[in-house]
């Protein structure tokens, strides 16, 4: 054995007693063909990447996808789910899967013809299934599969990373899976893994410090770098990167939190004598405390994980596909329905099942062993949900974007007070994917609940929430000033005038009258509804007010092309229209 040889083999081994004092029992798949690799690195392959740290190098990148770009959530529309057979997952679970998306299985040609018989044999619908023939080293797709984005022209492409195991075939099946599928692919070469990233659709993402550590070890790379190319290959603006829960193990975000949505977080919750409960308390105290892409902190949910012999059952390891939320289960039925109450609570109107196996571990369960394949044509609503107290009338706006190119043929706000029946009314298109609709003001102080549903010509519908009519937004309300409120009506008690020159770059000048003294808001807002600039806030005279904005957010920062919606709040009411920055 060569010196580097031997070197890197006492490495690894000290490293293997550090971090794997206890080693996991080999897991067979659910038909009995194959001994499983387990989810953490083997001996083997603790050597090769001891080798990696001590010869750190720069990568192979592909150019990044056309800016802007956007990295889809889990619980975005989703055409299938990813797979490997042999199996790591029950079959009643893949009958499921294959009610509601195509199942896209990873098979070996030696496997194939097994693989059929199997799966006719337990009952799962083959024309579901659309088989990608090659070879692959594990069970883990949620580690080496794809991350979902488009681009900025709309188009769908997958996103590959460096499979932070050294485990070739798996490392090649995006470029497979983009290929059959006839999707771009762009590898950035970085070392990383899918069970340690979570995104919120909206620019926002989550990881453990893992990604940090193992970019510096196997890369030489500077948070910074990391977050940076975050950025450039997959519009991550804002990238929190935490410390993980324990100083053993796989240091993977999925075994103790998990989004539900873009404000929402399930974290783990243990016994307090366990190793990791202070830490996952701080962490919970951290997560709420961090700015979710809505402007408002995250809202911290708990699921407890009971005890397994030492270590905690992983239910915070769940899969969102589409309306559905699948759930581990790991045999004791009255913490098994606790954790699916919690989901229920934590996420509304989400159709929520559990699904018992024997291969699920505490540090792996679902989640790790499923990835969703996004739907290329997909109907995407984006609204931030109104909170607190509302004076009526109440503007509603949402971003309404509709990927198959059909046209939107339908989107309606409907609300209710409290004790009536629903109401429907059209939003309007204002410009840039951009509607509103108007929630009119209310007889006396109540609550509003409301929720918004769209469809295209496709045959597409979605809506916010996304299990909407099932779930709907809450907020209080009380009744405004009774008044004149057309936009451009002489008279009126508040005319706003549109913005000029629009679109317009690098200044445009906003014109708004009014009839009496009024305390005044002109906000800018981007699509998403996130504040960009406070321009007005206070009391005006009665008159004509010009205010210029020139492009930049409340810290001065300049903002990217795009539209924008400046909204004015004077005299109980609320009037917005589209302005539309080209850099």
């Amino acid at each position: 054995m060569s010196d580097f040889r031997l070197r890197t083999w006492i490495l690894a081994a000290v490293l293997s007693l550090v971090l794997h004092p206890a080693p996991v029992p080999a897991e067979w798949d659910v038909d009995g063909l194959e001994q499983l690799l387990p989810r953490g690195p083997t001996e083997e392959e603790l050597l090769i990447l001891e080798e990696w740290k001590l010869a750190p190098s720069r990568f192979r990148a592909d150019p990044p996808p056309l800016a802007p770009i956007r990295n889809c959530a889990e619980w975005e529309p989703s055409t299938g789910v990813l797979i490997r057979y042999p199996l790591g997952l029950p079959y009643n679970l893949l009958r499921d899967f294959d009610d509601d998306v195509i199942l896209h299985v990873i098979v070996s040609s030696s496997s194939y013809s097994s693989a059929v018989s199997n799966f006719v044999a337990n009952g799962v619908d083959t024309s579901r299934v659309q088989w990608l023939i090659a070879p692959s080293n594990s069970i883990w797709t949620r580690d080496y599969g794809p991350w979902w984005v488009f681009d900025g022209s709309g188009d769908i492409g997958l996103i590959d990373h460096k499979y932070n195991r050294p485990r070739p075939q798996d490392d090649a099946i995006n470029g497979l899976f983009g290929a059959q599928q006839g999707i771009p692919v762009y590898y950035h070469g970085m070392a990383h893994t899918g069970g340690n990233y979570m995104t919120d659709g909206e620019h926002t993402s989550m990881s453990t410090d893992l990604v940090y550590d193992e970019a510096m070890s196997y890369h030489g790379m500077t948070p910074a770098q990391v977050d940076q190319l975050m950025e450039d290959y997959l519009g991550i603006t804002t990238y929190y990167v935490v410390d993980d829960i324990s100083s053993s193990g796989i240091h993977h975000i999925d075994t103790w939190a998990k989004f539900l949505d873009e404000e929402n977080v399930l974290i783990k919750q243990v016994w307090s004598s366990h190793y990791t409960y202070a830490a996952l308390e701080q962490r919970a105290t951290l997560i709420a405390s961090l700015q979710a892409s809505t402007g408002r902190n995250y809202k911290v949910h708990r699921v407890y994980c009971y005890n397994l012999g030492s270590e905690p059952a992983a239910y915070t390891n769940s899969l969102i596909l589409n309306r559905k939320i699948y759930v581990p289960f790991f045999g004791n039925s009255t913490y098994d329905n606790q954790a699916i109450t919690a989901y229920r609570a934590a996420a509304p109107g989400y159709a929520v099942a559990g699904y018992s196996y024997s291969g699920f571990l505490t540090d792996d369960a679902l989640h790790c062993r499923a990835m969703g394949v996004a739907d290329r044509e997909m109907l995407r609503v984006s609204h931030v949900p109104i909170e607190g107290v509302q004076t009526g009338p109440v503007t509603v706006t949402a971003f309404v974007d509709d990927r198959s190119e059909t046209g939107i043929s339908l989107v309606d706000l409907s609300y209710r007070f409290s004790g009536e029946s629903w109401e429907s009314v059209p939003m309007s298109a204002a410009g840039g994917a951009l509607y509103e609709g108007e929630i009119p003001n209310p007889p006396e102080s109540t609550t509003v609940d409301y929720f918004i549903h769209a469809e295209d010509n496709s045959g597409r519908a979605e809506g916010m929430p996304r299990t909407e009519p099932a779930a709907w937004y809450t907020f209080p309300i009380r009744p405004g000033i009774d008044t004149e409120v057309l936009a451009g009506a002489p008279g009126a008690a508040v005319r706003l005038h549109p913005n000029a020159p629009n679109p317009f770059n690098p200044s445009t000048l906003f014109r708004f009258d009014l009839k009496y003294p009024e305390r005044v808001e002109l906000f800018v807002f981007d699509t998403r509804g996130r504040l960009v600039r406070r321009l007005v806030e206070g009391e005006r005279e009665a008159g004509s007010h010009e205010v210029v904005w020139d492009g930049a957010d409340d810290a001065g920062r300049e903002v990217p092309s795009g539209v924008y919606v400046y909204r004015l709040r004077a005299a109980g009411i609320s009037y917005a229209r589209p302005a539309v920055l080209v850099r």
